[in-house]
């Protein structure tokens, strides 16, 4: 069923602080990636005896990015840091071709993105649960001082993101993996990032609706805190 016009959509972020208090909807979002990612776009490595996708980067040490609508889940992002191991260092380290990819406290990687096909109204229209799921991105990523990310993907993704105002930057050529063409790029956030992308989807205001810690609460830092309850 499609979402109703004007419908909240929840951002919720689970990160190290919240990481332990959020199991049910941690497996939830397993379940959901499992149904998304294999299911649905048939990443048949990926597949899970008990309809979890999960792998060894699920830890306290990522950022999840879930949308929900009606305590569903309908959209998701994973942000690695790449201060530790991530997909770009221990899994693809080929699509580099032998280059350097940026890394550092400031630099993550993003992953495991995308919004429930069977949400969508049409396969046409402009799909409103992933625009707020990528207004929601890079809202975060402007709150948390991140400077940009490390992705791999289709190469359409690179003009794809560069609309929606991210400073795109592919790392090596595309090449075949497991029979699909993949590219590794870097998106590198500007302070028009999110406004670009609420005007290409038509969104107004924040994607952000959590149940409490957005705003108030800061960090050592100054920046606010934006996780789940």
């Amino acid at each position: 069923m499609a979402p109703k016009k004007g419908a909240l959509v929840l951002i919720t972020i689970i990160d190290r602080e919240n990481y332990h208090d959020n199991a049910e909807l941690l497996d939830r979002i397993y379940c959901f990636r499992h149904r998304l990612f294999v299911e649905t776009m048939r990443w048949e490595a990926c597949r899970k005896p008990d309809g979890r996708e999960k792998d060894q980067f699920d830890g306290p040490d990522c950022i999840h990015v879930a949308g929900l609508d009606d305590g569903e889940i309908v959209s998701y992002s994973r942000l690695l840091p790449t201060t530790r191991p991530h997909l770009q260092s221990h899994v693809y380290p080929q699509l580099l071709q032998g280059a350097t990819a940026p890394s550092g406290p400031r630099v993550f990687e993003w992953t495991r993105c995308g919004a429930a096909p069977w949400r969508r109204a049409s396969a046409t229209a402009k799909d409103p649960l992933a625009g707020r799921q990528f207004v929601a991105v890079a809202e975060l990523t402007g709150v948390l001082g991140i400077e940009g990310y490390l992705i791999q993907a289709h190469p359409i993704m690179i003009t794809h993101l560069a609309t929606l105002g991210w400073d795109t930057e592919p790392l090596a050529l595309p090449m075949l993996y497991d029979g699909h063409p993949l590219v590794a790029f870097y998106a590198r956030w500007t302070p028009a990032t999110a406004d670009t992308t609420r005007a290409v989807f038509g969104i107004e205001g924040t994607a952000y609706d959590v149940k409490r810690g957005f705003g108030p609460e800061r960090r050592e830092d100054g920046r606010p805190v934006l996780r789940a309850s």
